[in-house]
């Protein structure tokens, strides 16, 4: 729109850079000084919230991207990538329900706590046979590149979630694998979600406790591996535990729970003991 267009000129007008501090980072306004006026390795600018002129260390200071970026889908497009543009752009997009972002080959997921509509079997067909630049960032747009270079490929394909405790990993572990099962299908149906879910409810009883981050958290490390035959179809799959976070049994931290199992049997003792 012209407004846009009108936005785009002002701000490259502008230096617009971002003052890193110890509550996260602001918007600011880089203004030009005769040399010399301020000391050496300082530069002055102008806080976009209340228009207060500050003379802060060059060194807290990174550019900022224009609007145009602030919801980009992949965070290695931007024109200035340093950390407070990637976190502004992924607090955008969160803003909008944009859980979901490319970063390079990578993608950051931020957990939305909740289980939006964002993840079902009709959304999984909006995905299936499609190339990642075709579709918007999605769990299910990795899951679908791991399967059609697969396919094309003949190579095993890995996954790796990796993040701090809460942070999703097991719940998007689970996505990509109900969305593998859902498209690919299974010969005989010898794998099927459901069979998937009843093994991973018996691992999270033994292997899952309440923590200060994560009121449900996976006291363990897992390796999911499926098998393919020639056609795509999925034949097997194992799990691989590990990491198992034994001395929780008798020594768990203070205001932290033991393992789901213990709390399980307690709540299945009849009263009368």
């Amino acid at each position: 729109t012209e407004e846009q267009i009108t936005a785009e000129k002002a701000w490259y007008n502008t230096e617009k850079v971002w003052l890193v501090h110890k509550d996260g980072f602001s918007l600011a306004t880089l203004l030009k000084t005769e040399a010399g006026s301020l000391p050496e390795g300082k530069v002055k600018i102008r806080l976009e919230s209340d228009g207060s002129l500050l003379d802060v260390d060059e060194d807290d200071v990174e550019k900022a991207n224009p609007p145009l970026f602030d919801r980009v889908e992949d965070l290695a497009s931007l024109q200035y990538l340093n950390e407070s543009s990637v976190m502004h752009s992924l607090r955008q997009r969160y803003g909008g329900n944009l859980v979901h972002t490319h970063a390079g080959p990578n993608m950051v997921v931020i957990n939305p706590i909740s289980a939006p509509s964002m993840y079902s079997e009709k959304v999984m067909q909006m995905f299936k046979g499609c190339r990642r630049e075709d579709t918007a960032p999605h769990i299910y747009s990795m899951a679908q590149a791991a399967y059609r270079n697969l396919l094309t490929t003949r190579q095993d394909q890995s996954i790796v979630l990796l993040g701090k405790s809460g942070s999703g990993k097991t719940t998007n572990c689970q996505h990509i694998i109900q969305y593998l099962v859902t498209i690919a299908g299974s010969t005989n149906k010898t794998f099927s979600t459901e069979k998937w879910q009843a093994v991973y409810t018996a691992l999270e009883a033994f292997g899952n406790a309440s923590t200060c981050m994560n009121g449900n958290a996976s006291r363990f490390s897992h390796i999911v591996s499926l098998d393919f035959d020639q056609a795509g179809l999925v034949t097997s799959a194992s799990i691989q535990t590990m990491l198992l976070e034994k001395m929780r049994v008798t020594r768990r931290p203070e205001g932290e729970s033991t393992f789901n199992v213990f709390y399980y049997l307690m709540a299945g003792v009849d009263s009368s003991l």
